[in-house]
């Protein structure tokens, strides 16, 4: 079944602008109240922000499906790993490029829509951990045979993953003193 039509369906087209909008007006928002943000700089990297998430929801989705069929050893077929893979690269390339963009905006303006798409990622990977842990327990005491454990296991380590990345990027890289002579 050809998926690409739903997704240019009439709800879709028109909550998916309308949920862009409304992070952006409210990043700007909270970004002007920082002093010494400019306009430009917050919107600038409140847009670099919310397509960096559209790249990490492309990275996820390629990365969930190829750990999967790692995890249970069925390797999906040739143009499905060409996808996935495709996938993941449009997704990282979004990624970087809006990390580049980012990162020529100053300091007062970035830091609003930095702080909620680390902490955001940081939310989400925890919950991630939290429901697939419970999910994988609820497995292993309620089933009656070995199966049903890959998922959850799967997004566990991916949810890890989000989580460990995200703190690491919240707290900025760490301060290298000088030694005194």
């Amino acid at each position: 079944m050809n998926t690409l039509p739903m997704l240019f369906q009439s709800p879709l087209l028109v909550a998916v602008p309308i949920g862009v909008l409304l992070t952006l007006a409210l990043l700007m928002t909270a970004g002007l109240h920082v002093s010494g943000a400019k306009p430009e700089g917050v919107a600038k990297a409140s847009g670099s922000y919310i397509l960096k998430t559209f790249g990490l929801i492309l990275v996820g989705l390629s990365s969930v499906q190829m750990t999967f069929a790692t995890i249970t050893m069925k390797m999906p077929s040739p143009p499905t790993i060409f996808a996935l893979v495709l996938l993941f690269s449009i997704g990282l390339g979004v990624m970087i490029h809006e990390s580049r963009r980012a990162a020529s905006v100053d300091a007062a303006s970035l830091a609003v829509p930095h702080l909620v798409f680390c902490y955001l990622c940081k939310v989400l990977g925890t919950i991630v951990v939290l429901l697939s842990a419970l999910s994988l327990i609820m497995t292993f005491m309620f089933a009656k045979s070995s199966t049903g454990w890959e998922m959850p296991a799967t997004l566990l380590l991916l949810g890890a993953l989000l989580t460990t990345a995200a703190s690491v990027h919240v707290e900025g890289k760490p301060q290298v003193k000088k030694r005194k002579r």
